[in-house]
């Protein structure tokens, strides 16, 4: 299911301007005034606000935020400057973006498993690709092979997979970084939790967003209940 919503965050990239405004600018490499961070635009009044937004990522704590029921608690870096969004063209339970321009996205998933499979992550993590792998041949998104790792969830191994992809658009190429964790949270259902980084002119920068999430949040995500969340 993960794959799917990757394609979608890869054409979210598409049509999300990593402009620049004319407003004035601080200094290149000096970070942005406290006062010009904001909801929209996280890089403030720095020289390069995508630069700097991605530094924040990897420099401030971890918080969380909540789907809009408080079912589930999301942990993010910066999290006052997430915004709980809906992602087009796929199901899932709740998603946020980081900035207007979209420069870090994270989705939550719940996924039924069939009656009578074993509850774990491995199982949840091949239910999830299972489905999502076809819906892909929808999306002209190209995937490189993904990395597998290992996490702990509430005593639980959990498996998270990463990978870097892209999307031509016309004669532009939108790379990103994109990894997800899937876990056997629930009696009856697997959650899905997932993030995408847009590269644009910091790859370095993205890759290393990715992967701190990959070492710090999968083990962070709170869920409220033992059966599958709702949304109300």
């Amino acid at each position: 299911m993960f794959l799917r919503s990757t394609a979608v965050f890869a054409l979210t990239l598409v049509t999300s301007a990593l402009g620049c405004s004319s407003a004035v600018r601080q200094p290149p490499g000096t970070p942005p005034t406290p006062t010009s961070v904001t909801l929209e635009n996280p890089g403030g009044d720095a020289d390069d606000p995508q630069e700097a937004a991605l530094k924040r990522q990897l420099e401030m704590p971890w918080r969380w935020a909540m789907d809009k029921d408080g079912q589930v608690n999301v942990p993010m870096v910066d999290a006052d400057n997430y915004k709980r969004v809906r992602y087009w063209a796929i199901e899932h339970f709740t998603g946020f973006r980081y900035g207007d321009e979209y420069h870090v996205m994270n989705v939550v998933l719940v996924q039924d498993i069939p009656e009578g499979a074993e509850m774990d992550s491995r199982q949840c993590m091949s239910q999830a690709e299972k489905w999502g792998r076809p819906q892909l041949k929808n999306f002209e998104v190209k995937l490189g092979n993904p990395e597998m790792h290992e996490s702990q969830w509430r005593g639980q191994p959990i498996v998270v997979k990463s990978l870097d992809g892209y999307l031509d658009f016309g004669f532009e190429r939108r790379n990103f970084s994109a990894a997800w964790a899937a876990y056997a949270a629930y009696e009856d259902a697997c959650l899905i939790f997932g993030v995408a980084v847009p590269w644009g002119k910091h790859k370095e920068l993205a890759m290393q967003v990715r992967d701190r999430w990959v070492k710090e949040a999968v083990p962070r995500i709170q869920v409220r209940g033992k059966t599958k969340p709702h949304r109300i």
